[in-house]
């Protein structure tokens, strides 16, 4: 039984990891679509409806889906099975109640946040039009909570692919019809793919449990009389999940004051509104999107350490704690600092290329580097949460918005800075979220940073690649221009995946890439990491 328990948790995590990096990548794919059509324009306007939306969503139901899950499991497990289920029909009333809430209030406060803060009068209309959103998401989070509590993933996995597909969907094509009327009801068209998009997920969510009813209704059946007052399973799943909505306000009221802060101090610049926007939209929609993106590999990194660290934590085995600490950390490095020197060197022809935006190369020219420090610092994150420490990330991304916030108000308004100000200020944030995770990771864990396994191989193989990356790109986009008008295009995709291969190259000739690194390849990592370790170019 602990056998098959411990197959389902592994099986349940790879299904939400794959249909999360399925959304993820669709998001991107969305991203660039609009950016094309609408301009960062456009895109700025949207990106500033979009934070006082997260910043909502996450009070109104981050904490109930956790919560339930927990609860229900918990009950369960008891054979508590009618408890379990009233436990999910409170929480949906709860749900209901509070996401309906919170609907309005962004309703009613659209046109007084918008001036307020003094943004361009024109994002009213895409704040305004993802307000109901909040309301079927809400519900929405709370059937994946009851599915999850039945150790069930599917559903959730479904229903996340399928919303996304479905606000992708409308979004481009809202945006595509509504271009020609204005820039602000096209990124209204843009906003309101959310609300689409969730009632598709809920109405996903819907169908699978009213085709299930029946034999959910069975289950619940076979159980002991329930008992447990209803004001009781309220204040149990407000004890769990205010905490949890506290920790994941962090980072949406991070971008929220940023949205507040660079639109207003690039007017102090001396920038129009309409520069202003665009600006914005340059950083907000371009320069981190292509940040983020590397990311979704780190995430689901972090997403693997936590049980392993606590697997580890659990057995008092201090020796695998280090271990997995230090391969946690070594893998975050390799995977964000390539990453941030290609988004440094190829900033303007990944803009111009992926987005048609050359003018956000920038801002990413800066915030590139805050790949690296995202990457420590969600890493480091899932390893103080695997440890028991799951205060310290959230205090430690609490200063690091605070540095970020006070940054961008400073540089921001100076003319020489301006929106690399902003970009600065987010590079400077995670590096002091991640930097003071770290000293606590070292403190808790006593892992030995290893100079030479951690900073040195890796800077000479990014070294290597970024000379092979910018020199080559300059050449095959001269040498293309002879045979196609479509030279830049071409040499930016040919020069991403040079720099790949060159990147890889590099840690094999170092000796930096290990035997247990290949494996982690579907299909051909067992092979070749085999060859590899034959000819002396991989280590245990």
């Amino acid at each position: 039984m602990g056998e098959d328990k411990g197959n389902n948790f592994i099986k349940g995590a790879a299904i939400l990891t794959a249909a999360g990096l399925t959304a993820k990548v669709m998001g991107f794919v969305y991203r660039v679509i609009l950016t094309r059509i609408i301009g960062t324009e456009g895109m700025g306007l949207y990106q500033m409806a979009y934070p006082i939306y997260t910043t909502l969503l996450v009070v109104s139901r981050s904490g109930i889906p956790v919560s339930l899950a927990k609860l229900i499991s918990a009950r369960i497990a008891l054979g508590e099975r009618k408890t379990a289920f009233k436990i999910f029909r409170v929480g949906r009333y709860l749900s209901l109640g509070v996401g309906f809430f919170f609907s309005l209030l962004m309703a009613f406060l659209a046109k007084p946040l918008v001036n307020i803060f003094n943004w361009d009068p024109r994002a009213y209309y895409a704040v305004l039009a993802i307000s109901p959103a909040i309301f079927f998401v809400s519900i929405m989070a709370t059937y994946r909570g009851f599915f999850q509590g039945l150790q069930n993933m599917v559903p959730t996995a479904y229903s996340q692919v399928i919303e996304q597909l479905v606000r992708m969907i409308t979004m481009v094509t809202l945006v595509y019809f509504l271009v020609p009327y204005g820039l602000g009801f096209a990124a209204a068209g843009a906003t309101f793919g959310a609300v689409t998009g969730s009632v598709a997920g809920l109405l996903t969510l819907l169908y699978v449990y009213y085709k299930r009813r029946k034999h959910i209704w069975n289950y619940v059946q076979i159980s002991s009389i329930d008992t447990l007052d209803s004001w009781k399973i309220i204040k149990d799943i407000a004890a769990l999940g205010i905490p949890i909505t506290f920790g994941a306000l962090v980072q949406p009221l991070m971008t929220l004051v940023d949205t507040i802060i660079v639109p207003n101090r690039l007017q102090v610049a001396g920038f129009t509104v309409e520069k202003t926007t665009r600006l914005f939209g340059d950083l907000a929609a371009v320069a981190m999107t292509l940040v983020n993106f590397p990311t979704i590999i780190t995430v689901s990194l972090a997403a693997s350490l936590v049980p392993a660290i606590s697997e580890a934590f659990a057995l008092k085995e201090d020796n695998l704690i280090k271990t997995r600490t230090e391969t946690g950390l070594r893998l975050a490095i390799l995977l964000g600092l390539p990453s941030s020197v290609g988004l440094y060197v190829l900033a303007r022809p990944l803009s111009r290329v992926i987005f048609a935006a050359p003018d956000a190369a920038i801002p990413l020219r800066v915030v590139a580097w805050g790949v690296l420090f995202i990457a420590l610092q969600q890493t480091s994150s899932a390893i103080l949460q695997g440890i028991g420490k799951t205060g310290i990330p959230a205090r430690n991304l609490l200063l690091g918005a605070i540095t970020n916030a006070f940054i961008n108000y400073t540089l921001t308004g100076l003319p020489s800075f301006g929106i690399r100000g902003a970009a600065l200020g987010t590079v400077a944030g995670f590096a002091v979220a991640a930097l003071l995770n770290l000293f606590s990771v070292k403190k808790y864990t006593h892992f030995d940073f290893k100079v030479k396994v951690l900073v040195i191989k890796p800077v000479l193989a990014v070294f290597l690649m970024g000379v092979v990356t910018k020199q080559g790109f300059l050449l095959l986009n001269k040498l293309f221009s002879y045979f196609t008008d479509y030279s830049y295009t071409l040499a930016t995709s040919v020069i991403v995946l040079m720099a790949i291969i060159a990147y890889g190259f590099a840690l094999l000739l170092l000796k930096e890439i290990k035997y247990s690194d290949l494996v982690l390849i579907p299909k051909i990592g067992k092979k070749l990491a085999s060859k590899l370790k034959k000819l002396g170019l991989v280590r245990d």
